[in-house]
């Protein structure tokens, strides 16, 4: 699961101390009725992370030549875009393109949340300084989260590294709550006890924001989390390595509802979770439908976008 350069490290340490032997014992139960459909829009290339703002899918996949090859930049990482297409039938993509934005160059892109009115736009890039690499001593160009806002006729404008986001650690994989009041994301930061762990952040506007909360021992592993989504009824979807899934990577769930304190998240069943790599959860405001990354038996490339409905908890 290559992603933006260091995604080897945190993304795909992907692959990556050892967790709540519990877990193992516990499912959601699906019914015969969920169903999950490859997208014809995916190729060799890597397709992931789709997010639904109204009418239009927002993804992310590799910058490629006119030819179709994978853009790399200086270190031989492949560099990646966000592009957006059209919510057709049956889940597909159409229409698909590369986002406007007023910020020229090819830059790494990926793995965006969006506010409900497609306002703003938080995403992963990369940090243009060197910081510590934390598992090899030296120094990398570590992950970062930056907002856009859009605006018409400019499209993707007024790019913002937010605060807190320090070089010497990877901040990734941006998840806005849908009241647009907290933001969920990871990171390897000091406090961190697995490879990365989730965490949040208070929101003010999309201006400023508050003190960075590491989410407790009930909710993070020793292993690795990240990608985490909230759906609209305010549940916590996230992947994790830890022990006890399907396969090497799993998609668990955490009600942010509860009150019961001795809550801890669920391992997603099949077809949800497969033998292979699921990450990127997407849940519609429907509850049934929405999209997930795979790197599964019978893909047709790397990282895969599928489109499931059905899916109740």
């Amino acid at each position: 699961m290559k992603k933006l350069t260091n995604l080897e490290e945190i993304n795909m340490m992907l692959k990556i101390k050892t967790t709540l032997f519990f877990i193992s014992i516990l499912t959601l139960g699906f019914s015969q009725e969920v169903k999950v459909k490859n997208l014809s829009i995916n190729t060799k290339l890597d397709h992931f992370a789709a997010r639904v703002v109204g009418d239009t899918v927002y993804f992310s996949s590799n910058l490629v030549t006119r030819r179709g090859r994978a853009i790399k930049d200086n270190f031989s990482q492949e560099v990646f875009g966000v592009y957006e297409g059209v919510v057709g039938d049956n889940g597909e993509i159409e229409d698909v393109k590369v986002i406007e934005k007023t910020e020229t160059g090819q830059f790494n892109m990926s793995v965006t949340s969006h506010t409900k009115d497609g306002k703003y736009m938080y995403f992963t890039s990369n940090h243009d300084e060197k910081g510590k690499d934390n598992l090899k001593d030296m120094k990398m160009y570590n992950l970062l989260i930056k907002r856009a806002e859009y605006v018409e006729g400019q499209g993707w404008t007024n790019f913002t590294t937010l605060p807190f986001c320090v070089p010497d650690y990877n901040f990734a994989h941006p998840a806005i709550s849908p009241d647009g009041s907290t933001l969920y994301f990871i990171s390897d930061k000091e406090d961190s006890k697995g490879k990365s762990d989730l965490y949040k952040v208070s929101v003010s506007n999309h201006k400023s924001y508050g003190e960075v909360t590491r989410l407790g021992d009930h909710i993070n592993s020793s292993r690795t989390e990240f990608y985490p989504f909230v759906s609209s009824d305010n549940k916590l979807y996230f992947s994790s390595d830890r022990r006890g899934g399907i396969g090497g990577i799993d998609i668990y769930v955490y009600d942010l509802e509860t009150d019961n304190e001795e809550q801890i998240p669920v391992c997603l069943e099949e077809p949800i979770n497969s033998i292979g790599d699921d990450f990127s959860f997407f849940l519609n405001d429907d509850l049934t439908t929405g999209y997930l990354s795979s790197r599964r038996l019978r893909g047709e490339g790397r990282d895969d976008l599928y489109y499931f409905t059905g899916f109740s908890d």
